[in-house]
């Protein structure tokens, strides 16, 4: 067996390879191994330290986990395998592996995985003593003619054998992805000098209460004047009164280099932390000051980006001029670029794109602008030396026994240079229709430039629009992109100028002169645009001091180098990680309490960030840890919520915009000791919607459901199937949609704690609502899957429901706090009034202030929810009293089908009862007073 390693700055890649099965199986192999993580450090050497072991911890029970259900892992047959560039054993094992395209398998970088000679079930199949069984690491890969070509690292040497003569099937089988555990052991194990290491230097020490200004900076007249104008326009964001505080009490910060800082912006449920985020961002900017804006999730970073490029799109005085400062980056599908076209623009992947062509040393800017210069001082000549060109071909054409002519040598001279040019932009145009124009038949004057510049003309603005677009303005003077936004005007009137003379037969060479009278024919000044469109491109090309950027990687080094405001995963901002990365004045983590302090140290050590500003709540979900030694260990704590615990003053939201006040009540005496208060727009007699009828449906609600019962699913996890029918959670959205279909949009969440509870609300709602989305939305997830989501309304499944009062992790006060704060109109929770009472915890209080407040209501009171809740005892009467008078009585019979199939089968059940169903619709219902029983008798 492999020992784990007792080096402490050993590598992950490293100890996860060094793992045998048998390791991997060991579910204590790191219990002896970590210890709590401290809440103060003596040295940031200690400070990294405490998050090592514990990093091999969670990605051996991410691992364990996995490889526990290895029969449901994405498995692929392998084509081919062969060594890859850079093979030197023992260390840099290096492989090619082909696997098809749209298998079951789609490789991704950071994906470890299995290579095995068999199709794993149980995991005994990957212990057979005479089985191949290899643990490797996806580097890259790209596709190629239906197949992925997969780059990996091997943990050891790939040698699959022959069997019998016939060659073994061989088999990929991915087990989890390392990329973000990767990236933050590299974090762990770098080594930090100078400035890079002074703000982690300030996190490590207890933080007074107390923010005294900088003495420094308060001397200076000239950061006054400035600070008086920002407290200025700050006011145009029509911020409340603690989100503008926060706001300028954080750019107060911006261009001091005396001392580094960290502010906790704290902003509970529907305060307004994004919008807050998107103010303070945009200001920076404004300040001119270099900030990367982190998040955990691609969804957040997309989320925060959004909310900046609104107000950025509002300021933009010269068309898409400035957004060169701004960068998105990361991975596009995750985000859902193609979704969010807001984002193109700012998205690295097209930026990238869209340079290279404008930088293209023939058909990028500067070769397209020579040759419209030319085209536009003489197109006379430029036609003249496009006749002197087929000429040359032709001759090229007849056999020469001897060496050309010295008049044939100077006709390619002056051609070669135009032609050449004119040519590659056609190529790289992909406009094969217009070369064969130019090459082989003979154009009249007309038609040689109005194709041409149909052709380049809109190749010159696009690139032109791209320049001004795509450019940081450290570039690109306001000066210069003035005269590129005239320019592109300019070319447009020339081009629709030349398709009107030729038009009108308006003769083209007179109106290129100059020599028609416009105003007599009725056309555009063509000479005059001609003439302007000339003077702006001999400016531009006398102004313009582009960069020579060749490639991919220089562009993108170049982009993320010369960006203002840059977005990503704080994962992923390991890619500014780079020998020409310039200082970041600022550092906003968003959702900051939702991250892991490890990966939070990620951006922490990019060059000389000198102010971090830190966004979150603590008091909702952090992140998501699945190791139970790591989080007795606190491993998912959070930089925000070890810096609370040491008494790090927080600028509190002091204001919600979201919830209903009947909503917000609870939670804001719970969680936030009535610090928060109910925006206007809330407490509007407007904002109440009432989408059912029913008293129990309003606002808040407690649906206390009594004759239910808790029971397992096969991966152990709760469920309540009584609470699945009341949703009642499918009956009650069923009717909501009767009600507002067509009527309003309306969006509906159902939220439980438990997966197996979710995935048995998806599986009775189904695909019922699919095809509806423009009106009427159903979201099923989780309370942790929902965190910094909101529906109009939001239905709650406790779950739970015993004798004890057990309620497991239902009983933890971050995911009630997510649970409670989703809603903004509705929001009616589902559960067992005993249970919850009897627990002690929170849910406790909720059931009692729910009573208190006139709120709390049985299930058995709604007449739709009363057909289900009926006890056992109930149905076990009326099995009996079915059986007694089965001879006489058809309803009764079935009866006791109805009460034997609703303990048996409760699909059945629900079809039955469904008014959808066409059961419901061909029965006639009989009540029995005596029993309270509803018998369906077929007619």
């Amino acid at each position: 067996m492999a020992k784990v390693t007792s080096n402490k700055h050993q590598e992950l890649v490293d100890v996860v390879f060094s793992w045998s099965l048998s390791d991997v199986l060991n579910q204590n192999l790191y219990k002896e191994k970590v210890a709590e993580i401290p809440k103060t450090f003596s040295s940031v050497i200690e400070y990294k330290r405490s998050f090592v072991n514990l990093l091999f911890e969670e990605t051996h029970a991410d691992l364990f986990s996995n490889i526990q259900c290895v029969n449901r892992c994405p498995t692929s047959e392998i084509v081919e395998v062969h060594i890859s560039n850079g093979f030197k054993p023992p260390k840099d094992l290096l492989y090619t592996v082909m696997l098809p395209y749209q298998g079951s398998y789609d490789p991704q970088a950071g994906d470890l995985i299995a290579l095995t000679t068999v199709r794993p079930k149980p995991i005994d199949d990957l212990k057979r003593p005479n089985e191949t069984y290899i643990i490797a690491l996806v580097q890259r890969m790209y596709i190629d003619k239906s197949i992925y070509r997969t780059f990996v690292l091997s943990s050891r040497p790939i040698n699959f054998q022959e069997v019998e003569g016939h060659n073994l099937k061989h088999f990929v089988v991915f087990l989890t992805n390392l990329t973000t555990n990767i990236r933050i052991s590299k974090a762990l194990n770098s080594e930090l000098e100078g400035d890079k290491k002074k703000l982690i230097e300030t996190l490590l020490r207890v933080n007074s209460n107390v923010e005294e200004p900088c003495a420094s900076c308060s001397i200076d007249k000239t950061r006054d004047v400035t600070f008086q104008k920002m407290k200025v326009a700050v006011k145009t964001f029509q911020l409340d009164s603690s989100q503008e505080s926060a706001v300028l009490i954080c750019i107060a910060e911006s261009g001091c280099r005396h001392r580094n800082t960290t502010k906790l912006i704290w902003g509970p449920p529907g305060t307004g932390k994004t919008k807050t985020t998107g103010s303070l961002l945009f200001m920076l900017l404004g300040l001119k000051c270099r900030t990367l804006t982190c998040a955990p999730t691609n969804i957040a970073v997309v989320g925060v980006t959004k909310r900046l490029m609104s107000l950025v799109r509002d300021s933009l005085s010269h068309d898409t001029y400035g957004l060169g400062d701004i960068l998105l980056f990361g991975n596009g599908e995750r985000m859902k670029i193609n979704d969010h076209k807001d984002l193109s623009n700012i998205f690295l992947n097209f930026r990238i794109k869209s340079l290279s062509e404008c930088l293209a040393p023939c058909s990028g800017w500067k070769g397209t602008s020579e040759w419209m210069i030319r085209f536009l001082e003489d197109p006379e000549d430029q036609y003249r030396l496009y006749l002197l060109a087929e000429q040359v071909d032709r001759n090229d054409e007849e056999k020469h026994t001897d060496e050309e002519s010295n008049d044939l040598r100077i006709k390619r001279a002056l051609i070669e240079k135009n032609w050449k040019t004119l040519l590659l932009i056609e190529k790289h145009l992909n406009r094969k229709s217009n070369i064969k124009t130019f090459r082989e038949d003979i154009l009249t004057f007309e038609q040689f430039v109005t194709n041409g510049f149909r052709s380049l003309g809109n190749h010159l603005i696009s690139c032109v629009e791209n320049l001004y677009t795509h450019m940081p303005t450290s570039i690109i003077s306001v000066e210069a992109a003035k005269q590129m936004i005239c320019l592109v005007r300019s070319l447009k009137l020339v081009k629709n100028s030349l398709t009107e003379a030729v038009a009108k037969n308006a003769g083209l060479r007179e109106a290129l002169r100059g020599l028609n009278d416009a105003r007599k024919t009725g056309s555009t000044d063509l000479h005059g645009c001609r003439m302007s469109s000339l003077k702006i491109l001999k400016y531009l090309q006398d102004t313009l001091c582009l960069p020579r950027l060749m490639g991919y990687n220089a562009i993108k080094g170049f982009c993320m180098a010369n960006a203002l405001l840059i977005f990503c995963t704080a994962s992923s901002s390991i890619n500014l990680y780079t020998s020409k990365e310039k200082s970041l004045e600022f550092l906003v983590i968003d959702e900051a309490a939702q991250l892991k302090e490890c990966e939070s140290l990620i951006p922490l050590q990019l060059n000389v960030i000198r102010h971090a500003i830190l966004v979150g709540d603590e008091r909702q979900l952090p992140a998501m840890v699945q190791s139970k030694i790591c989080k007795e260990a606190e491993f998912g704590r959070s930089l925000f919520e070890r810096l609370v615990l040491q008494g790090h003053k927080k600028h509190l939201l002091n204001v919600q915009y979201q919830m209903h006040p009947s909503i917000s009540r609870f939670p804001n005496k719970e969680f936030y000791n009535n610090q928060i208060l109910d925006g206007a727009n809330v407490k509007s007699s407007t904002y109440g919607k009432r989408f059912l009828p029913e008293s129990m449906y309003g606002s808040y609600s407690f649906i206390n459901v009594t004759s239910s019962k808790e029971e397992f699913d096969r991966n152990q996890s709760t469920k309540n199937l009584m609470e699945v029918a009341v949703a009642v959670a499918a009956e009650i959205i069923a009717n909501l949609f009767k009600v507002v279909a067509r009527r309003r949009r309306v969006s509906v969440g159902c939220i439980s704690p438990y997966k197996a509870q979710v995935n048995a609300i998806q599986e009775k709602i189904g695909k019922k609502y699919l095809g509806y989305e423009n009106y009427f939305i159903v979201n099923v997830r989780s309370v942790d899957g929902f965190q910094g989501s909101e529906e109009d309304v939001i239905i709650i499944s406790t779950v739970r429901c015993n004798g004890k009062g057990s309620i497991g992790f239902l009983s933890n006060h971050q995911r009630t706090n997510v649970a409670l704060t989703r809603a903004r109109y509705c929001l009616w929770i589902l559960g067992n009034e005993s249970t919850l009472m009897n627990s002690g915890s929170i849910w406790k209080h909720l059931v009692m202030d729910a009573k208190n407040r006139g709120c709390f209501y049985d299930a058995t009171e709604d007449k739709i929810s009363a057909r289900f809740v009926k006890d056992d005892r109930t149905l076990k009467q009326g099995s009996n009293l079915a059986k007694s008078e089965s001879s006489n009585n058809s309803s009764i019979k079935h009866g006791t089908n109805l009460a034997q199939a609703t303990k048996n089968d409760f699909r059945e059940l629900d079809c039955i009862f469904n008014m959808d169903s066409p059961l419901f619709g061909e029965a006639k219902w009989q009540v029995s007073k005596n029993m309270g029983l509803i018998f369906a008798c077929s007619v």
